[in-house]
Formats: C-alpha cells, sequence, structure tokens
C-alpha cells in the first residue's frame, strides 16, 4: 500500500511588470518525477489561464493571479486557481476559474467522475443539492441553473467537495464565480470506494 504524501508547498510568482502579478504554487515530493509532472501540471494550467485572460493582448490593464490549496493531506493535493483581468477602458473585469486534484503517490489527475460510484445518479444527486442551496440563500440568477457535468471543475477540502460554476454562466457579474460546499457526509452512498474521497470518509 502506497504511504500518504503531503506537499511541501513553495510558493512562486510570475511577474511580468508593469501589469501582470500570477502566482502559483510548486511542490516537492521525494518522488522527482512525480514531483516534476505535478508541477508541470500546475505550470500548464496557469499558463493557460492567463492567455484565455489575453496575457498577451497589447491593450491588457491588469492581471492577478492567486490560488488556494483546498487540500494537502492523505496524498491528495487540491488547488483552487483564480485569475482576474481587465483590459484598458473596460467597465470591468473578468475573472476565471480552474481548479487541479491530483494524487501525490501516482500524478493521476481526478475528474468529478472519477469520485463516484458510475452506476449511481450522483449528478442528480447533487444538482438537487445546489439547487436547494440557491433557493436556501436567494442566489440571483440571470439564467436557469445549468447543472453539473462528469467533467464540472471543483476541488476538495477535508470535509466537503466544492463545485464551482463560470462568472455569469447563470448568475450576474457581481456575485463572481458561485461556489456550492457539499459535506462528504450526505454523499457518503454514491463515493467510488476506490477514489479518492474514500480516503477522506474512511475512520
Amino acid at each position: 500500500m502506497a504511504r500518504d504524501i503531503v506537499a511541501d508547498i513553495l510558493q512562486e510568482a510570475v511577474v511580468r511588470p508593469p501589469n501582470i502579478r500570477v502566482a502559483f504554487p510548486q511542490v516537492v515530493l521525494p518522488d522527482k518525477a512525480i514531483q516534476e509532472r505535478i508541477n508541470r501540471l500546475i505550470r500548464d494550467l496557469v499558463d493557460n489561464m492567463m492567455l484565455r485572460q489575453g496575457a498577451n493582448d497589447p491593450n491588457l490593464a491588469e492581471m492577478v493571479g492567486t490560488y488556494r490549496i483546498g487540500l494537502n493531506e492523505k496524498s491528495l493535493l487540491s488547488i483552487y486557481f483564480e485569475n482576474f483581468a481587465i483590459m484598458r477602458m473596460a467597465a470591468h473585469g473578468t475573472t476565471i476559474a480552474d481548479s487541479l486534484t491530483v494524487d501525490l503517490n501516482t500524478g493521476e489527475v481526478y475528474r468529478l467522475n472519477d469520485l463516484f460510484i458510475r452506476i449511481r445518479p450522483y449528478r442528480i444527486r447533487i444538482n438537487n443539492i445546489i439547487l436547494a442551496k440557491i433557493a436556501a440563500t436567494n442566489l440571483p440568477t440571470i439564467a436557469p441553473f445549468p447543472g453539473i457535468t462528469d467533467s464540472q471543475e471543483f476541488y476538495l477540502t477535508s470535509k466537503a467537495l466544492v463545485i464551482f460554476f463560470p462568472e455569469l454562466e447563470f448568475t450576474p457579474h457581481y456575485v463572481g464565480i458561485p461556489e456550492f460546499v457539499i459535506p462528504y457526509a450526505v454523499l457518503r452512498k454514491m463515493i467510488n470506494p476506490h477514489g479518492p474521497l474514500a480516503r477522506l470518509v474512511t475512520k
């Protein structure tokens, strides 16, 4: 059985004066091949976000990239990334988000459908939970809730799955990136016993 690994996190910043500052983590692991793979995945994700936000556009006024570590335990690393950018003369900027959840023993990247038993209707259950949260909080919307997909963006914490959606997909701009925190306890019956969540809910 593979041992539990916790990654050492080294924060590194990409600074391209005068108007770009994007911070991202780099990890230090016992297995240097896995370390290199994960660091490359992180850098590629961050670079892609920068390009999507117009890092090479001469009209870029400002770009700021941030991240937070949702989970770093049980050989699982889950990171949430945001990138804000605004163009010259624009009324407001845009924020995009992305995430990476990876096994520190193998470098395997997990999608949402890897977390759950495939034959169980996990998407219906999660959609219903999110719809209930939208109603309970009176979250303003500009379009119908689209529902999640098998490759829906998410990140993990020690206690909950966090689902998030793009800015303006179904909520107004001032809401930002809508996030929905779903405790593992309400998903327990659908969790894949061979997937990453099993490590977090097993006593």
